[in-house]
């Protein structure tokens, strides 16, 4: 669990404000030095995996790092040299940053998933390396899915892309094609989530899913993707969603219509028949 952020970077002052306002402690590195950021450690009353650093230049990122500090970087727009390339996330403001966002950097810095959202009977969480077999599987009995971004490549490769996917993705948009697990059997059962469709002259986030056939028929697909909609509603704050269903698919064209979804169009796309369906919040 975060328990507290380290800041060494300047005009964070609205940062400090959603920290105090949200009641997880920060301490400020002002020399930046190592022994400041120990002492600023200390303060927090924390080990090191258990906060994050904000830093703004490359000097004070190699410190933390060689400190042994999980790293967030802060573009500030003064200092345009900095790289700042072992951070694991950079951000251009703080808007938008809050508890919940920290936290969920800092469960994918420790190589933990997040948990994206638990109803009844499921639960949705990010992937991880480990589900690489499981997401094979479940792929190679819908060959003609186009959803999963790492397939089709050899072990190695897979993994990488996997890695890459969960720094990327999840790390930067925040969303990404998740993981249904059933909690009866703790079995993975699914994917569902959003993507980045450029199938048209412009890109939108689009939500997909794909239910293995043993666990079909039981309303699976529509509660993951009711849970998922939300999240895109509620934590994302998306404006609306698309979705791009084969013409042929009349199971996944009457789910996308029960969710709420209106069609807006057909079109071919590579041998394919699509239609666009969206949704507004």
């Amino acid at each position: 669990m975060l328990k507290g952020i380290v800041i060494a970077a300047s005009g964070a002052e609205l940062l400090k404000q959603t920290l105090t306002r949200e009641h997880l402690p920060w301490a400020e590195v002002r020399h930046r030095e190592p022994a400041d950021f120990l002492k600023a450690l200390d303060g927090l009353r924390a080990k090191k995996r258990e906060i994050l650093c904000l830093v703004e230049t490359d000097r004070e990122e190699r410190i933390a790092l060689e400190l042994g500090f999980f790293c967030v970087g802060y573009l500030n727009p003064a200092l345009q040299e900095e790289h700042l390339s072992g951070c694991r996330i950079l951000l251009e403001g703080f808007q938008e940053i809050d508890r919940s966002f920290l936290q969920n950097v800092h469960t994918r810095a420790l190589g933990l998933p997040v948990l994206i959202a638990e109803t009844e009977r499921l639960l949705i969480r990010e992937m991880t390396l480990l589900d690489l077999d499981q997401i094979n599987a479940l792929y190679q009995e819908e060959p003609s899915m186009t959803l999963s971004p790492e397939l089709a490549l050899d072990r190695q490769e897979e993994e990488e892309k996997i890695k890459a996917y969960i720094a990327y993705m999840y790390g930067l948009y925040q969303f990404g094609m998740w993981v249904v697990i059933e909690k009866k059997s703790r079995e993975m059962i699914g994917r569902a989530g959003f993507g980045i469709a450029d199938y048209l002259d412009f890109a939108e986030i689009d939500m997909g899913y794909l239910i293995g056939k043993k666990y079909r028929r039981q309303g699976y697909g529509e509660e993951a993707c009711r849970a998922a909609l939300a999240y895109g509603r509620q934590v994302l704050d998306f404006p609306g969603v698309s979705a791009y269903i084969e013409r042929e698919n009349g199971s996944s064209l009457g789910l996308i219509e029960k969710l709420g979804f209106k069609r807006k169009q057909s079109f071919d796309y590579q041998e394919r028949h699509l239609c666009r369906y969206r949704l507004e919040f």
